[in-house]
């Protein structure tokens, strides 16, 4: 199984932000519904590996307060040169994003669990160019994200998901196989 950890945006929420994505051909956007904050990357794992997987996310959201979450702006990686990927950013929240990430990734780590160790970038992933995208598509991606408007969309996280991605020519598929609950009457961020 492929597994990932992520904080889930809500319908409407996803939704507003699919809407934010500039639609040209070259990038090839994130169904609302696959729409996520990544918090680890675990990648493929034998099954009976989900039970460790669980219980360090369970470990990790235990005593954190529910937080919210407002995606404030947009951008790309890289932040020069060809984009690979279009996002919203997180502005408030952010630090909450990025302090349950480490909580989630020294839980894996305790428990010997290998995950993606590349630095946690609080977003959500819009769209992703395609790899034979021409030069004059590169510049209009990076020009449409310039000239997007993100309003403000604010969320509460209220739980931490462990998600099983299996992939296919059709898209990826996510299915939520653990999902441990922050505790209710968190502050907002």
């Amino acid at each position: 199984m492929r597994l990932f950890v992520a904080l889930p945006l809500p319908t409407e929420i996803a939704e507003a932000a699919f809407r934010c994505a500039p639609d040209l051909p070259a990038l090839r956007r994130v169904k609302p519904e696959l729409m996520h904050v990544t918090l680890a990357f675990i990648g493929r794992m034998p099954d009976e590996g989900l039970a460790g997987v669980s219980g360090a996310v369970e470990a990790a959201a235990a005593g954190v307060n529910a937080f919210d979450i407002e995606l404030d702006h947009s951008g790309r990686f890289p932040p020069t040169g060809r984009p690979r990927v279009v996002w919203l950013g997180i502005g408030a929240g952010a630090p909450s994003v990025l302090t349950l990430g480490e909580r989630v990734r020294s839980e894996l780590a305790r428990r010997e669990i290998a995950f993606d160790a590349k630095p946690l970038r609080a977003h959500v992933t819009l769209g992703r160019v395609r790899e034979d995208v021409t030069l004059v598509d590169a510049r209009a991606i990076a020009a449409g994200v310039e000239a997007m408007r993100v309003p403000h969309l604010r969320f509460r996280a209220d739980a931490v998901v462990v998600f099983e991605s299996v992939l296919s020519p059709r898209g990826p598929r996510y299915t939520a196989r653990a999902s441990p609950p922050l505790r209710v009457g968190g502050a907002s961020a």
